[in-house]
């Protein structure tokens, strides 16, 4: 086809025709080197990303309240006081100047930085989600290593564990008397308390499960599940919810007496809901909700806590207990009445001294260091931070008095207060406490891998006693996460 041409063009507009059409091709290279420019500028501009607590913060669903952590100790003694703790002139110098008492507070304080946050994300199979989330196999390894245990610590858990296991009963109790018929030698050391099974397989069973054994898993996942067995079928159902202080047998419908039922009950309550918490174990729901229902319904509702019978005004011995099976209870995803927590904490006000750094037995009496390092934890769980100027203060006391060489009961607490802190506080307080348990724990005879009863609350309960809360003692690093690290996460 021929190519058509305007019948009026001529040289002149030709000439300008060209000068338009460069200007505007000229027009389009500079739109065109300009939008290059704006959007390598924009390609240059850095985005960050979320940082870690933002991210996790998706991940956590962390409740409105703080609640107490979940660890607990048993106080036997049924004179109904407590025994007087070593003072600081009675421990050897090594344990007593651990801390110098006018050290400043501020060295005691911890900054949680995202370094920390990172090393345990790091973990395998680390669940942040769960107060018990470090009982893994793999994962304990990792934070053995990171809070300072070893493997000689963990040997002695093996062979406590190994000790306990083989006192089991038939039925799948324990019994602080812990004697079996192959039992002659004299120096056996079992504890007075015969009758109080559910207390002393709750105790034994949180020894287990703090090592990561349960009914589902572990070397001793079939002994687990035994004494499992016997909590439910010990379980009495009442108006209150599920009563587990020791009414079974023939005498099924008789409250036990002395001082220890209400002991045995949290006991027992604390290893069902742990054991329901890390397995989810429908057949363990509605005893372990029944039991913590039982517990909110027997407390002091004028002053706060609990004691040896329900609804009297509570010690800080029984009450410590109860608060760590609340927590528990909670960690599990069971109901918790909130004013079971608000009663803990008037309790835990009128206890209190110094401002709320030490704490006594009883309303009214003086502080005590096991009393203190129950109070502390239960403050802990119950929302005091780390920089909340009664805990460092407490923190400075307990590090001055140091790890007992013979009060099992006292350095469980505090091992756990000290290693929620962490620092430089709960790296010399490991360093003895740790040698110390493994130096002293049998190393041969027929009571190899169990302790000898030293604490002067553990009469009643004797050598199991004493083998079970030095057991968890040394399952510290894993048993219950840092408690700040993992709140600092969520945050």
């Amino acid at each position: 086809m021929s190519r058509i041409v305007p019948s009026n063009s001529n040289p002149s507009s030709s000439r300008w025709q060209r000068l338009i059409d460069r200007s505007a091709l000229g027009a389009v290279a500079v739109s065109l080197f300009l939008h290059a420019m704006l959007i390598l500028v924009l390609a240059l501009i850095i985005v960050h990303p979320p940082d870690v607590a933002e991210v996790l913060y998706l991940i956590i669903q962390q409740d409105v309240e703080e609640v107490e952590d979940t660890e607990t100790e048993i106080d036997l003694d049924l004179t109904g006081d407590m025994v007087d703790e070593p003072t600081q002139d009675m421990l050897p110098t090594n344990l007593s100047s651990l801390v110098e008492p006018d050290q400043e507070l501020e060295q005691f304080s911890v900054e949680l930085t995202e370094l920390d946050s990172l090393k345990l994300l790091e973990i395998p199979n680390l669940d942040i989600k769960s107060d018990f989330g470090g009982r893994d196999s793999g994962t304990r390894e990792k934070l053995l290593e990171m809070f300072g245990g070893n493997m000689n610590s963990e040997l002695a858990v093996r062979n406590g564990l190994k000790w306990l296991a083989e006192r089991q009963r038939s039925d799948g109790s324990w019994s602080f008397d812990h004697r079996r018929k192959s039992d002659k030698h004299a120096d056996h050391q079992a504890g007075t308390l015969a009758n109080c099974t559910t207390g002393a397989t709750g105790l034994a069973l949180m020894a287990f499960l703090g090592a990561g054994d349960t009914q589902d898993q572990g070397e001793h996942k079939d002994r687990v599940e035994k004494a499992l067995e016997f909590l439910v079928n010990s379980a009495v159902k009442v108006p209150e919810g599920y009563d587990l202080r020791g009414r079974n047998g023939p005498e099924k419908d008789k409250i036990p007496g002395g001082n220890y039922p209400m002991y045995a009950h949290s006991l027992a309550t604390i290893a069902l809901c742990e054991a329901y918490a890390m397995t989810k174990d429908r057949r363990l729901r509605t005893v372990a909700q029944g039991a913590i229902d039982f517990i909110f319904k027997t407390r002091n509702r004028d002053q706060g806590g609990w004691r040896y019978r329900p609804e009297e005004v509570g010690d800080l011995s029984v009450t410590g207990w109860m608060i760590m099976a609340l927590q528990s209870g909670k960690t599990a995803g069971l109901r918790v009445n909130k004013f079971a927590f608000s009663t803990s904490t008037q309790f835990l006000d009128a206890t209190q001294s110094a401002e709320g750094a030490k704490y006594a037995y009883v309303a009214g009496q003086g502080p005590k260091p096991s009393t203190t390092s129950i109070g502390l934890l239960c403050r802990m769980y119950l929302g005091w931070e780390t920089n909340h100027k009664a805990i460092q203060s407490g923190v400075v006391y307990l590090s001055s008095v140091g790890p007992s060489p013979n009060n099992i009961y006292f350095n469980y607490y505090a091992t756990q207060v000290m290693h929620h802190v962490g620092g430089a506080s709960w790296s010399k307080w490991n360093l003895v406490m740790r040698d110390s348990l493994i130096a002293s724990q049998v190393k041969s005879g027929p009571e190899k891998g169990s302790w000898n009863a030293t604490d002067p609350h553990g009469r009643t309960g004797g050598r199991l006693y004493q083998t079970c809360l030095s057991t968890m003692t040394l399952e510290v690093y894993y048993r219950h996460l840092p408690l700040y690290q993992m709140r600092s996460l969520g945050k």
